[in-house]
């Protein structure tokens, strides 16, 4: 029976099984491993999800009607999930030399072709179709307004209450004392933190990650290269020394047994999780281990932006405004989420990056708060017009943000 079956049938069969295993290994690495991406693997699917979209739309036929049939919507949805992973591929926060590493490597190029390929024969159409939700809309640009009105007082311009280095000697070596950090002496004015134009390159020798993560690449990157290096040269003591190392370590790893923190309070990520408590935020342990990484500063406008998204995601989630969303805020707050959920605050776990690219593939209009003119833009239009006619024109772009305007203005993502 598959002999008489069509060659071109059993080919996007084969792929949509290939698809089927390859998120499914994405999938429980993530899970296992803390987050952790596979970006072969990763490249691979969205290689494979474009072959799928690509083949169906050869299939359908030049007489086709655009979005009447299920095949359109499920060519659109393969489309989609590999633009939107390009996408989240893009804005990853990698350090500076793995972009370089990234540009170089074949499967994302063939990724590219495959996409550029799709947009040729048609498929941009499929991609820009849209429900348009007034209802939807409003929300969105109101949760806009409210995230950007919370966080657009610069938080670098306070000012200090006194100058310890001014305070009469007895106090002052009291105050010394006691705050020796807060209240230090001869602190520079504001403003703080790094303004335009003057981000700098950060480097390191090593990197905090989670246990699991550590574990995984001590046994499956690091140790094999050593090994390698051993065939060549097996006499080498230091290689040999090394080795004895990294097994004593991942047997050490392996060893320790830890209970999650407690979250009595509820900071941003990356401050409580990484520098108070040496935990990630789903609770496991955060290990130094010897990786080589540089990385961007970051200005104040990036840590702006990066606070909005958040609030944006955390107000919009559950409310039916994104069905991704939606189903993340869900997860998070069901018992099957172990410790990567919250019953009591569901939404201080979200995946906020991909809450973030699930909306903004919905609404063009959250799309500005990723271009650095447009964001401060709106700060400035914030801070001059209020909240009251800034929203009312957030509200007014929402709707009239098509799909062939702001969001497909380039269908290929750029390269990191």
């Amino acid at each position: 029976m598959d002999s008489l079956e069509p060659v071109a049938d059993r080919e996007l069969r084969s792929l949509e099984d290939k698809e089927r295993a390859l998120a499914s290994r994405l999938r429980d690495l993530e899970i296992r491993y803390t987050g952790l991406r596979d970006l072969d693997l990763w490249l691979e699917l969205i290689a494979v999800r474009l072959r799928i979209a690509t083949a169906g739309l050869q299939g359908l036929g030049d007489g086709r009607r655009e979005g009447s049939s299920s095949r359109d919507r499920a060519i659109r949805e393969k489309a989609l999930a590999a633009v939107h992973d390009l996408d989240e591929l893009r804005l990853l926060n990698l350090s500076e030399d793995q972009k370089g590493t990234l540009r170089e490597v074949p499967a994302y190029q063939e990724v590219r072709t495959l996409l550029e390929r799709f947009v040729a024969e048609g498929g941009g159409a499929l991609l820009d179709q849209r429900e348009q939700d007034e209802r939807k809309n409003r929300a969105v640009a109101r949760a806009l307004v409210e995230s950007l009105r919370k966080f657009v007082a610069p938080e670098d311009q306070y000012r200090q209450v006194f100058k310890t280095e001014h305070l009469p000697p007895l106090l002052r070596r009291v105050v010394g004392f006691f705050w020796p950090i807060l209240a230090r002496e001869n602190q520079a004015d504001p403003p703080y933190g790094i303004e335009e134009g003057q981000e700098v390159l950060l480097r390191s020798e090593r990197m905090k990650m989670p246990m699991s993560q550590a574990i995984y690449y001590l046994e499956n990157e690091l140790l094999p290269r050593i090994e390698e290096e051993l065939i060549r040269e097996p006499a080498d003591p230091f290689l040999q020394r090394r080795k004895a190392i990294v097994q004593e370590k991942i047997q050490e790893y392996r060893s320790v047994r830890f209970l999650p923190r407690a979250t009595p309070l509820n900071l941003e990520k990356g401050f409580y999780t990484d520098w108070l408590s040496q935990y990630t935020a789903d609770g496991e342990l955060l290990v130094t281990v010897d990786v080589p990484v540089e990385m961007l500063s970051g200005t104040n406008l990036d840590r702006l932006k990066v606070y909005v998204q958040n609030e944006v995601v955390r107000r919009l989630a559950g409310k039916g405004v994104c069905p991704k969303l939606d189903a993340d805020y869900g997860f998070r707050k069901s018992l099957e989420s172990g410790r990567r959920g919250s019953s009591r605050l569901p939404g201080s776990k979200l995946d906020f990056s991909r809450g973030f690219g699930a909306l903004r593939e919905a609404f063009p209009v959250l799309r500005r708060l990723e271009d650095r003119r447009q964001l401060q833009e709106l700060v400035e239009l914030l801070r001059a017009a209020g909240a009251r006619k800034t929203g009312r024109l957030l509200e007014e772009q929402a709707l009239r943000d098509r799909s062939s305007a702001l969001p497909r203005r380039n269908l290929i993502p750029p390269t990191p």
